[in-house]
């Protein structure tokens, strides 16, 4: 053989056949960590998935939400109207019914106090009749006893 040496052609053979060997473990190795990391990758990816589906869910509840509290607040904007009126339409009612019974009382205040003036004034007149009957009397009284030359003028 021309100036090769076996030996070294053996032992550069068996240098090569090492690297090969520890590049194929080497290989199998980070296959195996490649093929961790893929399924992790994989679990990421679904729990990524999974955590948007629930991020979705929660905005399309929070958009229902959202429409239903404007929905109830525009139901009882309408209540509280309604009520208002009501109370309005009540009120005036009220006020109107008590506007009448006033006038009714002063009505029948005033009769009432007609009836009692009319009533004084008929006593009055009665009294003022009675005492101007007994001042004629007692003026026919003295009249009769004052003249002299009457008869029972002196007896008295």
């Amino acid at each position: 053989m021309r100036g090769l040496d076996a030996d070294q052609v053996n032992g550069y053979l068996d240098q090569l056949a090492d690297q090969v060997q520890t590049t194929e473990h080497a290989l199998t190795e980070l296959e195996a960590r490649n093929g961790r990391l893929l399924a992790e990758l994989e679990r990421g990816r679904a729990e990524l998935r999974r955590v948007q589906a629930e991020l979705d869910h929660y905005e399309q509840a929070g958009s229902r939400v959202n429409e239903q509290v404007v929905q109830m607040f525009s139901q009882a904007q309408l209540v509280v109207e309604e009520m208002v009126q009501d109370v309005s339409r009540d009120a005036r009612e009220r006020i109107g019914h008590a506007r009448e019974h006033e006038r009714r009382i002063v009505a029948e205040a005033m009769d009432n106090a007609g009836q009692q003036v009319r009533s004084y004034a008929q006593t009055a007149q009665a009294q003022m009749q009675s005492i101007v009957e007994s001042f004629a009397h007692e003026v026919e009284h003295l009249s009769d006893a004052a003249l002299p030359g009457t008869p029972g003028a002196a007896d008295r």
